[in-house]
């Protein structure tokens, strides 16, 4: 009986393994090159500063000093801006923008959720309500851990911030 003759491979196993190697190296590398850029890095020890906000076509601003206490957790509604456009805002609705800031306390013993958006209500010198469209305040309140940030309502038109109202779970805020 005859043997079947062996089929000669294109490269022998040596070299096979030794491309398997330098493939697998050059994969490591270039997973390692393309990882966080040395500015990433920092931000492992200090968070990186809030990026600059550019208002377009600021229209008018104004003092707010309206609070509210929603299960334990202050909210005081600090300032309202009209613009045209925040440069952070990424779900355009209206030709204006009236963003309303706002800060918030925890004083309970465990995390709350708010639900900004759908809590809050801009009201128009004209009695018109407004949803809010995307606010930056995180829902979790966490104990003892005040926070910051804004809700944006879309508007047609210019508002006299002076005489708008917020509501806020159905209660208008003086």
């Amino acid at each position: 009986m005859e043997q079947p003759a062996k089929k000669r491979s294109f490269i022998s196993p040596r070299t096979g393994t030794i491309l398997g190697i330098i493939v697998i190296a050059l994969a490591v590398f270039g997973v390692l090159r393309s990882g966080p850029h040395e500015v990433e890095h920092d931000s492992l020890f200090a968070p990186p500063p809030p990026p600059t906000v550019v208002v377009t076509n600021p229209v008018s601003s104004t003092d707010l000093h309206q609070k509210y206490n929603y299960n334990g957790v202050n909210i005081t509604f600090t300032r309202a801006e009209m613009a045209s456009k925040f440069s952070d805002d990424f779900k355009p609705g209206g030709t204006y923008v009236v963003r309303v800031s706002l800060n918030t306390t925890n004083n309970n013993k465990d995390t709350i959720g708010v639900d900004y958006v759908s809590l809050t209500r801009l009201i128009l010198p004209t009695g018109q309500s407004i949803k809010g469209k995307v606010a930056s305040i995180s829902a979790a309140v966490y104990p003892g851990k005040p926070q910051s940030g804004y809700i944006d309502f879309p508007v047609n038109d210019k508002v006299d911030l002076s005489q708008i109202k917020l509501q806020f779970n159905k209660t208008i805020l003086a």
